[in-house]
């Protein structure tokens, strides 16, 4: 998985607890690199997951609740640091409508050797089903990836969860009302 992803991880349990609880959650984890992390590296995603088992364990916090609300301060932190992309979509439904078509391929074209998700979004009327697949346990992630568009657009339907594998590897999520 790339470094940014571990990066900005990092960066939220600092912003989220403060830098002696991230120091805390780092060494807790057990990590290969010991919570240095560069955008640009390749870890493996398994140690996100220590990471955020850790910080659960440290704060006390659900830790699908944590994934959840790391996915939405990793879409605020994407509107800054790829605002060119984010800046190309008028409304949420826009965007999550091409996270696979396109967001996904700018992101290869930036780091070859991603594997993005995969993500295909479905229109009935006044409901958007966001259908989310990846090798990864991610789904509470890309829960919070939504919610963060939906906020970032100023989009006031609800967010429902309406599936997902035991292993959080799948789920569908519907924008509705």
């Amino acid at each position: 998985m790339k470094g940014i992803v571990f990066t900005e991880l990092v960066r939220f349990l600092d912003l989220t607890g403060g830098p002696v609880f991230a120091e805390k959650v780092l060494a807790q984890a057990g990590l290969e690199h010991g919570g240095v992390y560069t955008r640009v590296g390749q870890y493996p995603w398994q140690e996100a997951v220590r990471v955020v088992e850790a910080a659960s364990r440290e704060s006390g916090a659900d830790f699908a609740a944590l994934c959840t609300d790391f996915g939405a301060y990793l879409f605020d932190r994407f509107t800054v640091l790829y605002a060119e992309i984010v800046g190309r979509y008028a409304t949420a439904e826009a965007l999550l409508s091409h996270v696979g078509d396109h967001i996904h391929e700018e992101v290869r074209v930036l780091y070859p050797d991603a594997n993005p998700p995969e993500v295909m979004t479905v229109s009935n009327g006044d409901t958007l089903h966001v259908h989310y697949s990846s090798h990864r346990p991610f789904a509470h992630i890309a829960h919070g990836l939504v919610t963060g568009a939906m906020k970032h657009f100023g989009d006031g339907r609800k967010l429902e969860w309406i599936t997902a594998n035991e292993e959080g590897s799948s789920a569908e999520f519907a924008l509705t009302g």
